[in-house]
């Protein structure tokens, strides 16, 4: 498969796809939600350089902090109850 091909279009839309399933995971308070973003979050972080789009690249490196953050404490915490 060709390199540019796969970032500006398969990459990115199969990202795009993965972030709403987490969004909608995180609606319904599954824990899973978190994984998925920072799948997604490393995925966007390596289009953003490929593009040498670097400011949205460290935005989606603070947010995959935040995913891992998030996977820790609903792990830790039963917040529903």
């Amino acid at each position: 498969m060709d390199l540019h091909l796969f970032m500006h279009q398969l990459l990115p839309w199969t990202l795009t796809v993965v972030s709403i399933f987490a969004a909608v995971l995180n609606i319904m308070k599954k824990r899973a939600s978190f994984a998925l973003y920072t799948l997604a979050n490393i995925g966007w972080i390596a289009v953003n350089l490929y593009h040498e789009i670097y400011a949205q690249a460290v935005l989606f490196l603070i947010f995959t902090g935040l995913s891992t953050w998030g996977w820790y404490e609903w792990g830790q915490k039963r917040w529903w109850i």
